[in-house]
């Protein structure tokens, strides 16, 4: 239900901000309004629902299907959480798995869509739900002084998703300190960073990681959750993620 009601949001959000596009008239244009019910009691059209009926089971079937079972509900906060740690350290995971070496991973905050995931079964479609979009999995070659810039946006924003290995303290919002893997961070050293293409691309102010260089994989970052989530189930350590002090706010 979720998942249908995120696609129609999408596609409604879509049309709304389509409509609001200014348009240059050549010639004097009459503009009318009739009013459209909304209500939800309204009979579905039995055309379309034969139409989407074949796919709609398909979908479902794959949406619902178990990959593991949550040991305890995983949330989304700030500076550190449970769903951040266990994404983050998804990331690493998945990029070891395809042979690269990585120092850390982030994920941009809004990266997660829920605010937690619940304990018990998990299934594919809430997968879908925490990461929705098509998000690539980048890993950028990020020279020390860059990275501090890299850090402060994290610490700005009060703490983003983080892997096991990095710990930073925030105070009054910026860096007060920081290591890699218990190593303070060198400015001529090259740190290999897992990351959301969206934020190796510029996004959430980070433009200074635009020139750098960097190998663009092809795994999205869902499928990496997925895989991360079947991988835990099978060795049988479960899924689930602790606090462990990766970020902390000093006052």
């Amino acid at each position: 239900m979720a998942i249908r009601n995120f696609l129609y949001a999408t596609l409604l959000t879509a049309f709304i901000f389509g409509g609001c596009t200014s348009v240059q008239h050549i010639s004097k244009t009459n503009i009318g309004y009739e009013s459209v019910s909304s209500k939800s009691d309204i009979a579905p059209d039995e055309g379309i629902t034969s139409m989407i009926e074949p796919y709609k089971s398909t979908l479902d079937v794959q949406m619902n299907e178990v990959i593991g079972t949550v040991s305890q509900e995983m949330t989304k906060k700030k500076p550190e959480s449970t769903l951040g740690n266990w994404y983050a350290d998804a990331m690493i995971a998945g990029t070891k798995k395809e042979g690269y070496p990585v120092d850390f991973a982030i994920s941009n905050y809004g990266g997660l869509r829920v605010p937690y995931v619940s304990a018990g079964p998990l299934t594919r479609g809430e997968i879908y739900e925490l990461c929705p979009f098509d998000n690539l999995l980048v890993i950028v070659d990020v020279p020390g002084d860059i990275l501090d810039t890299l850090l402060q946006q994290i610490a700005s924003s009060e703490g983003w998703p983080v892997s096991n290995g990095l710990r930073m303290v925030i105070k009054d919002n910026k860096v007060e300190s920081c290591t890699i893997h218990n190593q303070p961070i060198v400015s001529s050293q090259i740190y290999k960073v897992a990351m959301p293409d969206y934020v190796a691309n510029g996004g959430d102010g980070l433009k200074a990681l635009i020139p750098l260089s960097r190998v663009q994989t092809s795994k999205l970052i869902r499928d990496i959750l997925i895989e991360y989530a079947q991988e835990s189930t099978r060795t049988g350590k479960g899924i689930g993620a602790s606090i462990d002090g990766r970020i902390t706010i000093q006052k």
